[in-house]
């Protein structure tokens, strides 16, 4: 299927749009997320539809604590992402070509029909946003059915994609991975700008958001950028919206050397972020 959100250069080169990468892609090569490709000049999103998970989940495991608590939520992804976050907990899924994980065909349709018995799609495991034309046509029917559309996402979302999407979601949870900017490149290999907008853009759309925030020993665990990042998301109004510090596991390519984030340490970004103001600290 062509892809929404880019443009044609020189020599059959496109640029893509949708995140804040900007990838120039040559023929038949892929963007930064594996998933969208050049065929003769045009960028195609080659994974439309092919889905390599499907689960019902408890909508806390999003994690939502403050959206249809209690109910479950029917969870899809597809394989990709524009981050390559050095401990992702998804690698086998998230950090291989389509081609290289199995995956099954579903229209939105398909999708919707398994929904219904659940009252919420979420589009989870992998980054949902460089699936995009999916997500956005599959929200679309669903809502027109009924069912809340919710997003699991990094938040590496140009404005005018996101804009789109928008009027669909009714809720997300934004994984906010660091308050660094030079941390968050080297852990992510993203930007960090961008993640800030789009909570602000999705606060200010009306749309129900969490945060969730990894707690990495040696990364993200230092007591004054935890302290920066929740005065700042108080200083922006999310001082109503539930944080979700989530304890580090070894994982992928952080695993020789690193260990679990200890509960004392969990304990105490709580406690920073409860006497910055946060009302809602998980």
């Amino acid at each position: 299927m062509e892809a929404l959100f880019y443009n044609k250069l020189d020599f059959n080169k496109v640029e893509c749009t949708l995140c804040p990468h900007y990838c120039k892609i040559s023929v038949n090569n892929f963007g930064n997320c594996k998933v969208r490709q050049n065929v003769n000049g045009t960028l195609e999103s080659v994974e439309y539809g092919r889905i390599c998970s499907v689960a019902v989940d408890p909508i806390e495991k999003k994690p939502l604590s403050h959206f249809l608590p209690g109910s479950q939520t029917y969870s899809i992804a597809s394989p990709g992402c524009n981050f390559h976050c050095d401990n992702c907990q998804n690698d086998g899924i998230s950090q291989h070509t389509m081609n290289e994980v199995y995956t099954n065909y579903m229209n939105p349709e398909d999708v919707v029909n398994q929904a219904i018995p659940y009252g919420s799609i979420s589009y989870t495991y992998t980054e949902p946003l460089i699936f995009f034309e999916f997500v956005y046509d599959t929200s679309k029917l669903a809502r027109s059915k009924g069912l809340k559309n919710i997003i699991v996402s990094n938040g590496h979302i140009n404005e005018d994609p996101l804009k789109m999407l928008i009027p669909y979601l009714d809720a997300a949870n934004i994984d906010l991975k660091c308050f660094d900017q030079n941390k968050h490149r080297s852990i992510t290999k993203g930007k960090l700008n961008p993640v800030l907008n789009t909570l602000k853009l999705l606060k200010k759309n009306g749309v129900w958001l969490e945060i969730s925030n990894l707690v990495i020993p040696g990364f993200t665990d230092d007591p004054t950028m935890v302290s920066n990042m929740c005065d700042w998301l108080v200083s922006e109004g999310f001082s109503d919206t539930p944080i979700h510090f989530l304890t580090f596991f070894p994982r992928f390519k952080m695993t020789e050397g690193f260990e679990m984030t200890k509960p004392e340490t969990m304990e105490m970004v709580k406690n920073i972020a409860r006497n910055s103001g946060i009302k809602y600290v998980y």
